[in-house]
């Protein structure tokens, strides 16, 4: 790999390069030096001189050398280092003779036509050049490339006004890219081999949700504690287990098919909008170890119905209206409901007359500093009479019983 001399070894390389295809200019006598363009000897007349006047990180490579050292701080790689060389070429000759413009054609048609420095001149330049024997740039994995740069007049001008600080020669530049300079540390040891493999190939059905239903015999809504159905393809797995994921509640089906999945919905649920996810577990390793996330469905959703609890008297539902109740007195009705409704779900009673359904009133309970079964529904100015009561959690509607008929028959307060 390439030492620290890489950087020197691409200029003298590059010099080799334009000796060998300076000729074609025509221009008795030039040569290629390496020199400060504000040099006050050594430059060449007639010739062409190179000078390297900026380096940057590869913008490609900058990012890709991996971690050289463990936590322990032994050796893990090399480290490596990606650099973009820039290079300034001047010309110079007889202005009458055009002999700056002729070289300055003579070298953009040979980087042009030999745009990458060839292995075997690299190689040549290390060995016959003392200072830069050991390189290495020859045998690095990425070739230098020469791309010419094209300055806008700005660029130009700052380049020759305030870097050199000398009068404009005729000139062009170009970037040499990449230059990979590794560090000198002792190569580490190869990492222990594998003793063994254990690799197993399995096919990735994910499981599709495409449905969520009341289980039959269950009602036409879903309710606390009862059980659904989720409908879809790839439900079951042949060597996992399949669970179904409520919000952050698991809960074991009692029936998986590969298009059907039959479930009690687990307790600690709230009414209103709730996810379902099937996640299906595999076991893997040495010995298998059971992994519980292993393939899972996209999240579904369905609403879990609120349902106002059962009275004390045999069909009767806990539904009670309280006059004058509380500090300050006000006209109240106290609803118990199924599941909890949390601290921060809005509630709201439904009233439809009994004796003119299409007189429905609306009451939403007050905020609650806590979790409560029981919420109180104050109905200011609420004409007497019998209502059908319903309750909303979070917009999911608590269900009406209903004659054979289909009609809503209760629950039912008189007020």
């Amino acid at each position: 790999m390439s030492s620290a001399l890489a950087i020197a070894t691409v200029t003298e390389t590059l010099l080799h390069l334009l000796q060998q295809h300076i000729d074609t200019a025509h221009v008795p006598g030039a040569t290629v030096t390496a020199m400060p363009p504000d040099s006050t000897g050594g430059l060449p007349d007639p010739g062409v001189n190179i000078f390297l006047y900026q380096v940057s990180p590869n913008a490609a490579l900058r990012n890709a050398d991996l971690p050289t050292r463990a936590t322990n701080g032994s050796l893990l790689r090399r480290p490596q280092v990606a650099l973009d060389l820039h290079y300034l070429l001047t010309f110079y000759g007889d202005e009458s003779r055009l002999e700056q413009q002729r070289l300055l054609g003579s070298v953009a048609l040979a980087l042009h036509a030999n745009p990458e420095l060839p292995r075997a001149l690299i190689d040549h330049v290390e060995t016959t050049t003392s200072f830069l024997n050991g390189a290495g740039l020859s045998v690095q994995s990425e070739l230098v490339r020469f791309v010419p740069v094209n300055f806008t007049l700005e660029e130009l001008s700052k380049l020759w006004s305030f870097l050199l600080k000398i009068d404009y020669v005729l000139s062009t530049a170009y970037r040499a890219s990449v230059v990979l300079i590794d560090g000198n540390d002792p190569l580490p040891p190869p990492p222990a081999p594998a003793l063994s493999f254990n690799l197993q190939a399995l096919p990735f059905r994910e499981p599709l949700i495409q449905q969520i239903l009341p289980a039959p015999g269950s009602g036409s809504l879903i309710l606390p504690q009862s059980q659904i159905v989720l409908a879809g393809q790839n439900l079951s797995m042949s060597g996992s287990s399949t669970i179904v994921l409520f919000g952050t509640i698991n809960q074991s089906p009692a029936f998986v098919s590969n298009t059907r999945i039959v479930v009690t919905l687990p307790g600690g649920l709230a009414a209103g909008p709730q996810t379902a996810r099937v996640v299906q577990a595999l076991k893997l390793g040495a010995p298998p170890t059971p992994h519980q996330a292993g393939i899972q469905s996209e999240i579904a959703t369905f609403v879990l119905h609120p349902q106002i609890q059962p009275g004390a008297a045999p069909g009767s539902f806990a539904i009670t209206a309280r006059h004058n109740f509380g500090s300050p007195p006000e006209d109240v009705i106290e609803v118990k409901i199924n599941p909890t409704v949390g601290a921060g779900q809005s509630a709201a009673l439904q009233l439809a007359a009994v004796s003119l359904p299409e007189a429905t009133h609306v009451f939403a309970a007050e905020p609650r500093a806590q979790d409560s079964d029981t919420v109180l529904f104050a109905v200011p100015g609420l004409p007497n009479g019998s209502y059908l009561a319903r309750v909303l959690i979070d917009g999911a509607a608590s269900p009406y019983s209903l004659d054979p008929s289909g009609a809503p028959v209760a629950p039912v307060i008189i007020w």
